[in-house]
């Protein structure tokens, strides 16, 4: 007699293959599936279809994808695949920065780089648009190591973006992928 179970539905829940152990947890409009042998190192794959805050002026905003589980993890790999979809035509040719931080992008800043945090896990990309061209980038975390947060560190993983945004857009889309390569170093 054999018997087959399918781990995967599991995991993509946000739980381990051992004793319901959390992975974490995927934000609002996005979907995460992970994949691991032994519960530990981990590869999370976030498919995000969200929409950021309102954009108009100088601004940073940010749509959260991704809280890791409460414990030490050191993140050693992301991949952005991430395209803007304006709605309402009035940044279609804006050139915005992206990136991925721990800190949620806010205030009246052009780039990333100008606030420790919002472009710590993947350092800040020129978009092509805002039209539903794809930013695609995979960077070591951080360049110089891995990036260890301990347990009581900051647990989220935002995209963000800043722009001197031409308009004024309700609801700047974000469509596509985000990869985490991460080790969880405690064990529940």
């Amino acid at each position: 007699m054999s018997i087959s179970i399918d781990v995967r539905n599991q995991w993509s829940k946000g739980y381990g293959p051992r004793y319901g152990v959390r992975i974490g947890t995927a934000g609002v409009g996005v979907k995460a599936d992970h994949y691991t042998a032994d519960g530990h190192n981990i590869v999370t794959r976030l498919t995000v279809n969200g929409v950021m805050p309102a954009v108009t002026g100088s601004i940073a905003v940010g749509l959260k994808v991704f809280t890791f589980p409460a414990g030490t993890h050191a993140l050693k790999l992301a991949r952005l695949n991430i395209a803007l979809q304006q709605a309402d035509g009035l940044v279609t040719a804006d050139t915005p920065k992206i990136g991925l931080g721990d800190i949620i992008g806010v205030g009246a800043i052009v780039n990333l780089t100008s606030v420790a945090g919002f472009d710590n896990i993947l350092t800040e990309q020129t978009a092509d648009d805002c039209d539903g061209t794809k930013e695609d980038k995979t960077i070591l975390v951080p360049t110089a190591g891995h990036l260890v947060n301990e347990s009581a560190g900051l647990k989220a993983v935002w995209i963000n973006v800043a722009d001197g945004w031409a308009g004024a857009e309700a609801a700047l889309g974000v469509v596509g992928e985000v990869w985490l390569e991460w080790t969880r170093l405690t064990s529940a």
